[in-house]
């Protein structure tokens, strides 16, 4: 089994990553962190590039890119991570990588919203908490 964390593109540190490992730790599992580009995303960077095709190959890099950077952001603490990079939409890649790596818990990050807001998550983190067969982890940025 395996923890996974999802991270968004922003290569800051995030505490999604130092939650997972912790829970990576506690359990004995690897950690996976995995980092999915839109959809949109990847349509925009292939209109970008002009005669050369961005390929889902070149976004499945590209994400995983953004993965080892936030994990390199987020932690000094020795010990595994594998990075993962998806293309697509997000709650669907991410809902199917926790079933790829047998996650025992799928840990996503929020952020802090207005105070209305705050009652709600995202709607990226909401659709994977309602959709997720395995245990949702939520942390939210400091």
């Amino acid at each position: 089994m395996a923890i996974l964390a999802a991270v968004d593109g922003d290569e800051e540190p995030d505490r999604a990553v130092t939650v997972g490992e912790d829970l990576a730790e506690a359990y004995g599992d690897e950690l996976v962190v995995v980092h999915v580009l839109p959809q949109e995303e990847f349509e925009k960077r292939d209109e970008v590039r002009r005669g050369e095709r961005y390929t889902v190959e070149n976004g499945q890099h590209d994400a995983e890119a953004t993965a080892r950077t936030v994990v390199k952001a987020s932690t000094d603490r020795p010990g595994p991570v594998v990075t993962r990079g998806r293309v697509g939409d997000v709650v669907e890649e991410l809902l199917s990588e926790a079933e790829r790596v047998d996650a025992k818990y799928l840990v996503v990050g929020g952020r802090k919203r207005t105070p209305v807001g705050k009652a709600l998550f995202g709607s990226t983190t909401q659709s994977v908490l309602l959709s997720s067969d395995v245990p949702v982890v939520a942390v939210m940025d400091e």
